[in-house]
């Protein structure tokens, strides 16, 4: 029955398929690429969609604040530790912070999965990271 229905087709079916695009020739952005800052106001409050920033009230005002520090002096020369489940915003978060102090702020992403690695030991991808994100 199937193949009487596919004989019963005509030619004019098939020429309303499109040509697929090639993706392998397009250039990969990554994830996080969209993200311009923290997406707050002057006064530290979140807008609601703002430098690609989109919820994390809690967390980007807490970010804000971070960043208000280091830009005047009173943290700086330390590491900021990201923790929380998968697909929460930490990256996004950590991207936005490094956006908001400026390019010569060093920002490396690395996921848990890289210090599992059976090629190296989780000190030697951590010492990498360490290497990557200075220069």
């Amino acid at each position: 029955m199937v193949f009487q229905q596919m004989q019963n087709l005509s030619e004019s079916s098939f020429k309303k398929i499109h040509e697929a695009i090639d993706v392998t020739k397009l250039e990969r952005i990554g994830a996080h690429s969209h993200i311009n800052g923290l997406g707050l106001d002057e006064k530290f409050q979140p807008l609601d969609i703002s430098d690609g920033m989109v919820g994390q009230i809690r967390a980007r005002r807490a970010a804000g604040i971070i960043t208000k520090m280091v830009k005047e002096g009173k943290i700086g020369g330390r590491a900021i530790l990201f923790a929380g489940k998968p697909g929460t915003g930490k990256t996004a978060i950590a991207m936005g912070i490094a956006q908001e102090l400026g390019a010569e702020t060093p920002f490396t992403a690395i996921s848990g999965s890289e210090f599992f690695s059976l090629d190296i030991s989780k000190t030697e991808a951590l010492t990498q990271a360490l290497r990557k994100s200075i220069g």
